[in-house]
């Protein structure tokens, strides 16, 4: 069975467990780097939105000799427990004087989403492409995002220089910049990482754990400290899609007076970059060699952002793109 004929099966199992009253409706989803999911929604008249639920997993599942009917229970579940209890204000999307204070900016791989990008307003940034979301904040469904798209455009009468200009004034102020030593980053990462860990192994030896914690991340700080490259993570306050602090305005300049000369530029992730002052002897093939090997065995594809590392020259005030 192909994903399409599984899509329709699912389709029409929801429409006869919730009834003739409800609408379901079936659409494809573009994610990050190129990968396409098939979703489905569940319409009833009260509402004027749903949630999407993702296909692709269950359709593996099923492949893989799950019964129709466990999935099915299981996509009911999941509907129900992510259905919203009230109505989205739609009409605020509509208004672009409402819009416009909400819109930052995101940066992704150019050819990696290019098929994305025949129906999005985009700026070329070398590989990469910066792109435009809405921010959404509302108790219904929490803090997400909108992409812009070219019709968005078209309905608020604007064109892409206004949206780019006032995401680049916005984004600094709605996720300002964090940078942070490497090491200080790892610490607090692995430091709730080894506490719970700690936690299970200390459970019948509730007395040792104090001893045992402080050992523990003694060690691990010590470890990591010895590493002789200094290395700072740059990303935005939430962690997410924070490789677009690069674009802030002044940013690069200040991070080159703070390093005292140029620096690598490492994509970690769309939510991350690492930055490495450049010492005499560097070889800049190395650093991009480096981003391979990361992106190849550590970096979900679709948080990867590109496989070329790039160097800040502060002299000349520019980004260059390391092959």
């Amino acid at each position: 069975m192909e994903l399409q004929n599984f899509t329709e099966k699912i389709m029409e199992a929801l429409q006869e467990f919730y009834g003739s009253d409800t609408r379901i409706e079936t659409h494809q989803v573009y994610k990050n780097n190129g990968l396409k999911l098939q979703g489905v929604c569940v319409l009833t008249p009260q509402k004027n939105i749903a949630p999407t639920i993702y296909l692709n997993h269950f359709f593996e599942q099923y492949r893989q000799g799950m019964e129709f009917g466990e999935i099915l229970n299981q996509i009911i579940a999941l509907y129900e427990e992510n259905r919203l209890s009230q109505n989205l204000d739609v009409d605020f999307f509509m208004d672009y004087h409402k819009v416009k204070r909400r819109l930052v900016l995101r940066l992704i791989h150019k050819e990696k989403n290019k098929e994305l990008l025949d129906q999005i307003p985009y700026r070329s940034f070398h590989d990469l492409a910066i792109v435009c979301h809405c921010l959404m904040m509302n108790e219904a469904i929490g803090t997400g995002s909108i992409l812009i798209y070219k019709h968005h455009l078209q309905t608020w009468g604007i064109d892409q220089e206004e949206m780019f200009r006032q995401a680049a004034e916005n984004s600094p102020r709605l996720q300002p910049c964090s940078m942070q030593k490497m090491g200080d980053m790892l610490k607090e990462i692995m430091g709730r990482a080894v506490e719970e860990r700690i936690e299970e192994i200390c459970r019948e030896y509730p007395q040792d754990k104090e001893a045992f914690l402080k050992r523990t991340m003694d060690n691990m700080e010590k470890e990591i400290d010895d590493c002789d490259i200094p290395m700072y993570v740059l990303t935005n306050e939430g962690r997410y899609y924070g490789a677009a602090c690069l674009l802030y305005d002044g940013v690069l300049e200040q991070i080159g007076e703070e390093l005292k000369g140029d620096f690598y530029i490492l994509p970690s992730s769309v939510h991350e970059i690492i930055l490495v002052a450049r010492r005499e002897g560097d070889k800049d093939e190395v650093f991009s060699e480096m981003v391979r090997q990361v992106n190849a065995s550590q970096v979900d594809p679709q948080e990867w952002l590109s496989d070329h590392a790039y160097l800040y020259s502060r002299k000349e005030k520019r980004i260059i793109l390391l092959e």
